[in-house]
């Protein structure tokens, strides 16, 4: 179960939402994708769409978004098992537009981007994960270090490790704070 919320009220004034966008895969709280306008999926054209970063390059270049719902679907019993599906409607934030402010991550959101040489810590930086290279892991955030988020428009920086989201069946027993950066 993934959880994603910014800390501060100055973030929740000043956020940047679009409650428009429509998922093009399944998509949880937390998970970090781009937003396409356009899109042609088959025969049908989205006019606003989730698409997860394709590669390197798109996580670096485009806006970083994130999916923050409310649960709004009364068949839900757990929190753990609340999507949303391809085709319906996510609120996407646009991290890229609330530099410097706080959020908070449960630990299920964030992977070892050095293959257990460099996990999650204070100080250490987290980008957006990409389909050709994270697979089965998009959509999510993972290490890296000062050299690795070159290029990168958008990422985050590790400032505490916390208990957010431990109750979770999910996590790893660890939440993250932090800050959002920009280039």
């Amino acid at each position: 179960m993934s959880l994603f919320k910014l800390q501060n009220y100055s973030a929740i004034k000043n956020l940047q939402d679009n409650p428009r966008v429509e998922a093009t895969v399944e998509t949880v709280n937390g998970n970090v994708f781009g937003v396409v306008d356009n899109l042609v999926v088959g025969a049908r054209t989205i006019k606003e769409a989730q698409v997860p970063f394709a590669d390197v390059a798109a996580a670096q270049a485009g806006d970083v978004w994130a999916m923050m719902n409310i649960v709004d679907k009364p068949e839900i019993r757990n929190y753990a098992d609340y999507s949303v599906l391809a085709g319906e409607k996510i609120r996407a934030v646009n991290l890229n537009k609330i530099s410097g402010e706080i959020v908070e991550l449960s630990g299920d959101l964030v992977i070892d981007g050095a293959g257990g040489a460099l996990p999650p810590a204070v100080g250490v930086f987290l980008i957006p994960t990409s389909v050709a290279v994270d697979t089965p892991n998009s959509m999510v955030w993972k290490t890296a270090d000062a050299a690795g988020i070159a290029g990168y428009g958008c990422y985050l920086e590790i400032t505490a490790v916390t208990t957010f989201g431990t109750f979770t069946i999910d996590n790893a027993g660890a939440g993250y704070e932090a800050k959002i950066r920009t280039a």
